[in-house]
Parts: structure tokens; C-alpha cells; sequence
């Protein structure tokens, strides 16, 4: 069982970053209107405007979206463990005719044995296969899949040269930065004041 979607980017693209986000928020956006919104910046007239720009924030958060950009090429979701992450099989990428493409195997609508999307998922597998120059050696679909992301997922472990990771909820920062942000809003306070003195001057002149 799987759930796939193929939706055409309205959005720029900004970066071929390769992103991890939490399996809970990977699995949010197989929700058909999380995904248009991730892949346009067009409202339809299905969604409220504050539910929108909800989303938007939500994709911001996560760093799917950077302004009103893509922000990533590949994305895989992850689960913790106690102290340790491990990739999930689910995978969302951006081809290069500009379709987003996400597939994810949990307990979703489609079976292939009946599956209403193969000629759409076979094209979609092939795509990815030819993204990544991996031969594909399986006959049956899901397994074809599953072999696809264990490989493209080898092949970016094995290439990682450093991660930087946002966690929310941390108190650690350092003093250099709060006292870089402290001076940025003084020196932000006096060209103000030094701008409404030279006005002041000017007309007084």
C-alpha cells in the first residue's frame, strides 16, 4: 500500500538541497491541498485564505519553502528512537520539468495489483531511476520503489559532507550571537535618531 501524487510547481526554484523532516510532517503532506500549496502560490478557491498562508508558514517552518521558493530538491522523512534517526521509505523530489513528485508506503489508498495510478507511478519511478542513474531490477512496483530510495538513500548518506539541524525547543545560544543581535537593534535605534535629526535639521535649514 502507498499513497503517490504528481503535481505540476508553479513555484521558483531556489535549491537542490537534500532535506529530512519528521515522518509525522512528511506524512502531512501527502494531503492533497498541503501539496498545492506547496507546489504554487495560487489560492484556489477550495481553501480559506487564513488556512493558506497557515500552510505556508507550516512549509516555511519546516524549510520546504524559502520566501515563495522551493527550497529543496529530494526530501526523505525521518523517525527517532530514543537517541538515533532513521529514514523512513517515503520520498518527495522535484523533477527537472518541474513536477513534484511524492511517494510515501503507509497504509494509503493505492494496491498495485489494482492501483488506478500505475501508468503515472511507473513513469514517475522511471523518472526518478533516470534522476539518479539507478537501474531499477525489480518487476513488481512497490518493491521497484523501496529499492529506488534505499539506493538514492546509500548514495546521500554516503556523500554527506555535514548536516545543520534545526531543533526547536532548545535553550543553547551562543552569548556572541545575543550580543550580535543586541548591537544590530542599537546601531538599527540610532540610525534612526540620526535620521530624524538630519530631517529635523533639513527643515529648520
Amino acid at each position: 500500500m502507498c499513497l503517490l501524487r504528481t503535481i505540476n510547481v508553479q513555484r521558483p526554484l531556489l535549491s537542490n538541497d537534500i532535506l529530512l523532516i519528521e515522518e509525522e510532517e512528511f506524512e502531512k503532506l501527502g494531503d492533497e491541498i498541503y501539496i498545492k500549496v506547496l507546489a504554487s502560490d495560487r489560492r484556489g478557491d477550495e481553501i480559506s485564505k487564513s488556512y493558506y498562508y497557515f500552510i505556508v508558514n507550516k512549509l516555511k517552518q519546516i524549510g520546504l519553502l524559502v520566501d515563495n521558493a522551493i527550497g529543496f530538491k529530494v526530501v526523505f522523512p525521518f523517525k527517532t528512537k530514543s537517541d538515533n534517526i532513521s529514514i523512513s521509505d517515503g520520498i518527495m523530489f522535484i523533477t527537472d520539468n518541474k513536477y513534484l513528485v511524492y511517494y510515501y508506503t503507509k497504509d494509503y489508498d493505492y494496491n498495485c495489483e489494482f492501483c488506478p495510478v500505475q501508468n503515472e507511478c511507473i513513469y514517475d519511478l522511471k523518472t526518478l531511476a533516470k534522476l539518479t542513474n539507478i537501474k531499477i531490477r525489480n518487476e513488481k512496483l512497490n518493491d521497484a520503489w523501496i529499492y529506488l530510495i534505499e539506493n538514492v538513500r546509500r548514495d546521500v548518506i554516503s556523500s554527506l559532507k555535514f548536516m545543520r539541524v534545526k531543533a526547536e525547543g532548545l535553550s543553547i545560544e551562543h552569548k556572541s550571537l545575543s550580543e550580535a543581535k543586541r548591537i544590530k537593534q542599537s546601531i538599527q535605534i540610532t540610525d534612526i535618531r540620526s535620521y530624524l535629526e538630519d530631517k529635523r535639521r533639513l527643515q529648520n535649514e
